[in-house]
């Protein structure tokens, strides 16, 4: 497709594809869009990054969001824009920059051309950029695919109506998702030493399940002798343990004493005298194994990164978090926070995260909360990279993670 031709169509003076209204669900920055479907959401330093599916070998078409702060007027600002491309890139036809008045009710800048690499590959390439409060958003299309391939004319299609779905603001409509409690955020735990034989918080070990499927179990240890199984898709935010044991309608085989024997742990359970469990620690591991029970961080402040996938990796639902206590959820946090009107269809997510009391907080960038049971191996904390999590009663593992049999 010439330069000119796709001026024509992203000015929408040909009426051949005429953009269906698109709610936007998702949120990068003050960019405000949806996802296209079977679309893959990335994110890298300060861009964003839509990457198109079903590329042919070594081709690529991707969208990318950034932003950048204003240089006088926003003419003047595209122009920089502009120029930095072209001494990356060397235009071999188009680049004529013109005014464009979109639907949305914003005014921006943009324009088409074909380029070329320093490795000589040929670029479609599209960059706008329209102006929101005292910034510049930059929204760029990019294609080393031919133009008439039938690969690059769907995928060019869909941009056109995204494109024409795109809008700006500071957050998105919010859901109806269970707040956050008042108070509930990260504040200083006072630091104590455990006497011996005590045990604090969570640990996870390796049991056998109905079935005889071997299943990860975690308990819960308090310092004066108790420990609990829990319904981890609740938050452990004011959680009361004395209250949780003496409930009535606590399955009285989730409660028992236990006792430290050097690495053994004894638990009896209180649904019957005889019910005895016989476990061991391992304090310096990351990995449970059978009857082998590992320490979870309590994590209060934490901060680590790296991407956890949720399921198999080829689904494409997986967490990323960042130190700085962003994140981004491509299409978990929808099937965890329930009730969700998007169950069926998980959305890609960002905001802040912030941990307390083994429950992570989170802040989306459309101004919703919600909150989850959260662990980590503690020998991991300080290295702010967990080799697997857990967000309530689910493990998601960070994409380098190896299993061991």
């Amino acid at each position: 497709m010439e330069p000119f031709a796709l001026l024509i169509l992203l000015l929408g003076l040909t009426p051949t594809l005429p953009a269906q209204e698109e709610k936007p669900d998702t949120q990068a920055g003050n960019f405000l869009f949806t996802v296209p479907t079977g679309w893959t959401p990335d994110e890298k330093g300060d861009t964003t990054y839509i990457y198109a599916p079903g590329q042919p070998p070594g081709r690529q078409t991707y969208i990318a969001l950034a932003a950048s702060d204003m240089e006088g007027d926003l003419r003047n600002s595209f122009n920089v824009l502009w120029s930095g491309v072209q001494n990356s890139y060397r235009i071999l036809q188009g680049g004529q920059i013109a005014p464009l008045r979109a639907k949305k009710g914003y005014d921006a800048f943009y324009t088409a051309a074909i380029a070329s690499d320093k490795t000589g590959t040929r670029w479609q390439i599209f960059v706008m950029g329209a102006q929101y409060k005292k910034r510049i958003q930059i929204v760029s299309f990019w294609s080393n695919l031919t133009p008439g391939n039938g690969t690059y004319n769907a995928d060019f299609n869909v941009f056109q109506r995204w494109l024409a779905n795109l809008s700006f603001g500071d957050a998105l409509a919010g859901l109806a998702i269970p707040p956050v409690p008042s108070g509930a955020e990260p504040t200083p735990e006072a630091t104590h030493k455990l006497a011996p034989g005590q045990l604090e918080g969570f640990y996870v070990g390796m049991a056998v399940g109905y079935g005889g499927r071997i299943n990860r179990q975690p308990l819960y240890f308090s310092t004066d002798g108790w420990v609990v199984k829990i319904d981890l898709n609740n938050s452990m935010m004011g959680f009361d343990l004395t209250k949780y044991r003496n409930a009535a309608d606590t399955n009285r085989s989730w409660v028992g004493r236990y006792r430290v024997d050097g690495d053994q742990i004894n638990i009896l359970w209180q649904d019957f005298a005889e019910d005895r469990q016989v476990v061991r620690r391992n304090e310096a591991s990351t990995r449970p194994g059978l009857n082998v029970y590992v320490p979870m961080c309590r994590c209060t402040g934490a901060r680590f990164s790296g991407k956890y996938n949720f399921g198999l990796a080829s689904s494409g639902q997986y967490m990323q978090f960042f130190p700085d206590g962003r994140f981004i959820d491509h299409g978990v946090l929808d099937q965890k926070l329930l009730p969700n009107p998007y169950y069926e269809h998980p959305r890609t997510q960002r905001g802040t995260y912030s941990i307390q009391n083994q429950t992570m907080i989170f802040n989306f960038a459309d101004g919703h909360r919600g909150m989850v049971t959260f662990m980590g191996p503690r020998t991991q904390e300080k290295a702010q990279l967990f080799g697997w999590i857990t967000l309530g009663g689910d493990s998601l593992y960070e994409e380098h993670y190896v299993n061991e049999p």
